[in-house]
């Protein structure tokens, strides 16, 4: 079972229709030399989260771990860290651009400032020295229209009582940024794991039969996590703790 498992995730990245970032199709031959680090992309049906009941507005570029790990010796955090910082970087581009596509070289440059970045300790997701934390999965409280709850939770002091980490699978970074101003939550100090941050390989180095995040392996080893779901779905599929 696990096999096919693996195999089914193998036949469901090699059938990427080719969409692109912002779902684009008409994308240039990759020229660069970058190709065998990158994963061929999800189309458009596959952008979802089953126990999240969401859709992905954006498609996500996936990173190979295996030769990444081989080439530039990174380790699990720092090709998690790479993978997201990279993708945030590319919205970042889009969303000033009419453009839909990168250039050989503009991706070569866009990669070689992450990688770097990335090598030199950059990190976006660095928490301060805390016991523990609380992971909210704030995919579920949309879904079932509960959003209210969190927001009674920080009314009641809970996040001044233990670190918030909001998760989602399907927002990305700047599209949650935008939804924490919309619901008035961005000044509670939320910290944020978003779908950039989801991988198809585990922190061994081999693919898994979907998208998901080892979390501890982000975080020191003696933190406790605490997740916060309002439903009996405890956690999400794409988080393993």
């Amino acid at each position: 079972m696990k096999f096919l498992s693996f195999s089914l995730l193998l036949i469901l990245i090699s059938c990427s229709n080719g969409e692109v970032r912002q779902e684009v199709t008409d994308t240039p031959y990759r020229t660069s030399g970058l190709e065998q680090f990158f994963l061929p992309e999800l189309p458009k049906w596959a952008n979802t989260s089953a126990s999240g009941q969401c859709f992905k507005k954006h498609s996500f570029q996936y990173l190979e771990f295996n030769k990444l790990a081989s080439v530039y010796q990174l380790k699990y955090p720092e090709l998690v860290e790479l993978q997201a910082q990279y993708n945030e970087r590319l919205e970042s581009y889009f969303r000033s651009t009419a453009v839909r596509f990168l250039k050989p070289v503009e991706e070569a440059a866009f990669f070689s400032n992450t990688l770097e970045n990335v090598r030199g300790g950059v990190k976006h997701f660095k928490l301060p020295q805390v016991p523990a934390v609380d992971v909210i999965w704030l995919d579920r409280y949309i879904a079932l229209n509960q959003v209210s709850e969190i927001k009674k939770m920080n009314e009641m002091g809970r996040f001044d009582e233990r670190l918030p980490i909001l998760f989602s699978s399907c927002l990305s970074k700047q599209d949650l940024n935008q939804w924490l101003i919309e619901n008035n939550l961005d000044q509670v100090g939320f910290h944020t794991l978003t779908a950039e941050w989801l991988t198809p390989y585990g922190s061994d180095l081999t693919m898994k039969a979907g998208l998901q995040l080892e979390i501890k392996k982000m975080l020191n080893e003696n933190v406790k996590v605490k997740f916060i779901s309002p439903s009996e779905i405890l956690l999400p599929t794409e988080i393993v703790l």
